[in-house]
């Protein structure tokens, strides 16, 4: 059988080493080293590097996904 993924849309921003999305602030902080974010996710504790995507879902997780990744699966809506 082959699958189709059902179209879903998503709230996200691309990580850029300057700043927290306000819909990430209260779960993610800068790392120590300055160049990363600390991420909670329902996932556990990620990492969110520059030119990785901070995303949240309709359900409210707060996930972090590959730049080159995210780009292929998601296209920007406005």
């Amino acid at each position: 059988m082959r699958y189709k993924s059902k179209p879903i849309e998503v709230e996200a921003a691309l990580f850029d080493g300057q700043s927290i999305p306000e819909f990430a602030r209260d779960r993610a902080a800068i790392s120590e080293d300055g160049h990363s974010l600390v991420v909670q996710s329902h996932e556990g504790e990620r990492l969110c590097s520059v030119g990785d995507y901070l995303v949240l879902t309709d359900g409210g997780q707060l996930l972090v996904r590959d730049g080159p990744l995210f780009e292929t699966l998601f296209e920007l809506i406005f």
